[in-house]
């Protein structure tokens, strides 16, 4: 199982109690015969299973230490996630430790573990599409999920209402007389993704508006997929395109500049986000604003809250979007 084991897939080959394996394996004093310690360490060792690292100690007078993992932070939204968390933390006098998963299953595992060594107080994490609950087993403090919030995982999260960000977007643009207009969207397998595609849908279908095969089109959220997909929007006919992220606008605003389409007029383009660089390109960029920074921020005080109230009831909150008009989506 790749290290993937949890006690439970050890109890059942060794054919025990959970609570049996936990006290051999984390060597508890107990009563459990030579014979069930021999099973269980050797079904420990055929499933591969790896115990967690033991949390350090913690003194009432040492700092509390957050975790923070997210995807990356060359992109400046996650970047303004960063920066809401290391506002809250100081403000809470506590320090924070951040890591990015590039995402990657096995990179968040790791990550976690190192989080564990170090004796932080709370994980705050953006979790890849793969990352095995399994990791999260036994940890003995909050986890936040921040903009994303995956079914499989118990935990509160804080993140905005993609569907109606990517509603506000593409109505914008059929209120604005558009017909054709074609969606870039990010992964197909990420959740946000997800949620503002069905906006894109619920505006188009509202307007009665049919969404034909190849008007969406699936980028991955960096800029050279908007780019890549950009000429794409041109031999389709599409008279406004939204895209589900700024970086990808960038990508598509790019290859239009350089093609000589002028933004605005042959064509329209919204994006999603609100990153520091749209309002200050030649033609400022009409985008779904939504604040990298109050998630972090929220994110944070949320698990302040969790650590100080370990019984509060898991929590979703949801930011609403705001949609940002700019010269990019003229009228059609």
């Amino acid at each position: 199982m790749g290290g993937s084991a949890t006690l439970k897939d050890v109890a059942a080959k060794a054919g025990l109690s959970v609570a049996s394996v936990s006290l051999v394996l984390n060597q508890k004093p107990s009563r459990i015969s030579p014979e069930s310690q021999r099973r269980i360490f050797a079904a420990a060792e055929q499933l591969g299973y790896i115990p967690k690292p033991k949390q350090p100690r913690r003194s009432p007078r040492d700092p509390v230490t957050l975790g923070l993992i997210l995807p990356e932070i060359s992109n400046s939204f996650f970047a303004n996630i960063v920066q809401g968390v290391d506002d809250c933390v100081r403000h809470h006098g506590a320090q924070f430790m951040l890591a990015t998963n590039g995402e990657s299953a096995q990179r968040d595992a790791e990550q976690i573990r190192q989080f564990i060594s170090a004796g932080i107080s709370a994980l705050l994490i953006a979790p890849s599409y793969n990352c095995h609950p399994s990791v999260f087993e036994g940890i003995p403090f909050p986890v936040i999920q921040v903009d994303r919030q995956s079914p499989s995982l118990p935990f509160s999260s804080i993140r905005l209402n993609n569907k109606k960000g990517g509603y506000l977007a593409t109505r914008h643009l059929i209120e604005s007389g558009h017909r054709n207009i074609f969606c870039i969207t990010g992964p197909n397998w990420l959740l946000s993704s997800q949620e503002r595609e069905a906006g894109y849908r619920w505006a188009m279908n509202e307007a009665g508006l049919s969404v034909a095969d190849g008007m969406v089109l699936e980028g991955d959220y960096q800029t050279e997929s908007g780019y890549r997909l950009a000429p794409l929007l041109l031999s389709g006919g599409a008279s406004a395109v939204f895209c589900e992220n700024d970086m990808m606008a960038l990508g598509v605003y790019r290859c239009f500049q350089e093609r000589g389409v002028v933004i605005g007029r042959d064509i329209s383009l919204v994006g999603f986000d609100d990153i520091s660089f749209c309002e200050f390109l030649e033609i400022p960029l009409t985008t779904v604003r939504q604040s990298g920074y109050d998630i972090g921020n929220e994110a944070c005080k949320r698990a302040f809250s969790e650590i100080e109230h370990p019984e509060l009831p898991k929590q979703t909150v949801f930011f609403e979007p705001e949609l940002i008009v700019r010269k990019s989506s003229g009228k059609c």
